[in-house]
């Protein structure tokens, strides 16, 4: 593989070995057909269990799906009313790591399950998941700036391979009773909020429930309408992201839109990507069926270290890294989405 200093990995993003490299404004200069992509994390990677949890404060509105750590504060995403009262629209939130609440916007996007912030926090791009597109918006006016697709977007499929998901155990210690979802004696609003983030009150974490549903009940095929993208961090003027459907990481060009470089996830339900410094040449994936966090190689994929979960903590929905801790949020709805930190 070609050594690169670090100046150079900021204009560049080498393939695996044998592969193209994309420098600067060069063209695209790979081989006609598929694209060199590095082969699915191998069994066997390193793993340790997380240190000691720390619950900083709850989310700011009804659910938090996306996160990015700033200079400015915790950027955090909600879903809430982009599917009821308000089609199409969301709210942001930035809040001071003390959890007071700074910012509130109101931009566009459908079922948002991922927020990343421009390196001078002017801009947020989110990851509008049921509308399968990215949303450029003013970081100041929540104002559309410009729209794209999401590649890989459609419906997230499962391998035989995959581990069995968790229980939704810290989301049904902290929610109120419920009878099918519903409180008791509660209306529809209390219902809605019990199966924020795509889960039952009661059942697993499988990432596969909001949307889909055939003639049948409990069917997962057709009319589902497929989902886009979940985590997105920004880094020297690049979007990476995670989209599960095609269970991928991306590397964007914004300003052409085009992929210039991808590895594939370790589990089906990746959501968010953290990237600590502008020069970081390994990225932190975080899973939300395995209650995981994962530091990948950048270039190549491979799993470097990661992080479990005990049973019991909060899901990583959003996920964000910034000086030395990891960072995430369990989009648990009803207003009680937990901001979490663990020391990596």
């Amino acid at each position: 593989m070609t050594t690169m200093r670090r100046r150079e990995w900021l204009h560049a993003a080498a393939a695996t070995a044998g592969g193209a490299m994309l420098v600067g404004a060069r063209p695209w200069t790979a081989d006609a057909g598929q694209a060199k992509t590095p082969a699915a994390p191998k069994p066997g990677y390193r793993t340790r269990p997380a240190g000691s949890i720390e619950i900083l404060f709850k989310a700011p509105g009804q659910s938090a799906n996306g996160m990015q750590c700033t200079d400015e504060g915790i950027w955090t995403i909600d879903v809430a009313g982009s599917r009821t009262s308000t089609p199409g629209r969301c709210k942001v939130y930035l809040s001071s790591y003390e959890g007071k609440l700074l910012r509130e916007l109101a931009p566009e996007g459908t079922g948002p399950s991922g927020i990343g912030v421009s390196a001078d926090n002017a801009s947020i791009w989110i990851g509008s998941t049921y509308s399968r597109e990215i949303i450029r918006a003013d970081a100041k006016t929540g104002e559309t700036i410009e729209k794209h697709f999401t590649p890989g977007a459609g419906v997230i499929y499962r391998m035989t391979t995959d581990v069995p998901p968790r229980p939704d155990t810290y989301g049904r210690s902290v929610r109120p009773p419920a009878t099918n979802g519903r409180e008791q004696g509660a209306g529809p609003a209390v219902a809605a909020a019990a199966t924020q983030g795509g889960r039952s009150a009661t059942g697993p974490a499988d990432g596969l429930g909001v949307g889909r549903g055939g003639a049948v009940a409990g069917n997962p095929g057709p009319p589902a309408p497929g989902t886009g993208a979940h985590g997105i961090q920004t880094q020297a003027g690049k979007l990476w992201m995670a989209v599960p459907p095609a269970r991928m990481i991306y590397r964007i060009d914004p300003k052409t839109w085009m992929v210039e470089y991808m590895f594939p996830t370790v589990g089906y339900r990746p959501h968010g990507v953290g990237i600590e410094t502008p020069d970081a040449r390994h990225l932190w994936e975080s899973d939300t069926n395995m209650g995981a966090f994962f530091k990948r190689d950048m270039v190549t994929g491979e799993v470097l270290d990661s992080m479990q979960l005990p049973e019991g903590s909060p899901f990583p929905h959003g996920m964000s890294v910034w000086k030395g801790y990891i960072y995430w949020t369990d989009d648990i709805g009803g207003g009680l989405a937990p901001v979490c930190r663990v020391k990596i």
